[in-house]
């Protein structure tokens, strides 16, 4: 995340809203972090909350190494679409004369 900021291919504020995510998240029982975060998910994905929650279930049924596999892979998508979105916000803000 450091080389990514100072590469400038996301803004510096990223890192400290996921902190203060993670720092919200800490506060909120576990079982409310689970709703949250399925319902974030859901959203995201445009599906509906079930399939959702029968996705991480059967996430859930595989070995350590293959969730670890996969979060790790979900992870760098999710970076990459934010370095993405970031780049096209700072060339319309250039397009722009700002």
């Amino acid at each position: 995340m450091a080389q990514a900021i100072e590469a400038g291919e996301v803004p510096a504020d990223l890192l400290s809203e996921l902190q203060a995510e993670f720092e919200a998240s800490r506060e909120k029982p576990p079982e409310q972090s689970q709703t949250d975060a399925v319902q974030d998910i859901s959203v995201e994905l445009q599906m509906p909350v079930e399939k959702v929650e029968a996705g991480l279930a059967a996430l859930e049924s595989q070995p350590l190494v293959v969730r670890e596999l996969v979060m790790r892979r979900i992870a760098e998508a999710w970076l990459a679409s934010q370095r993405d979105a970031y780049k096209q916000a700072r060339k319309s803000v250039e397009r722009a004369g700002g």
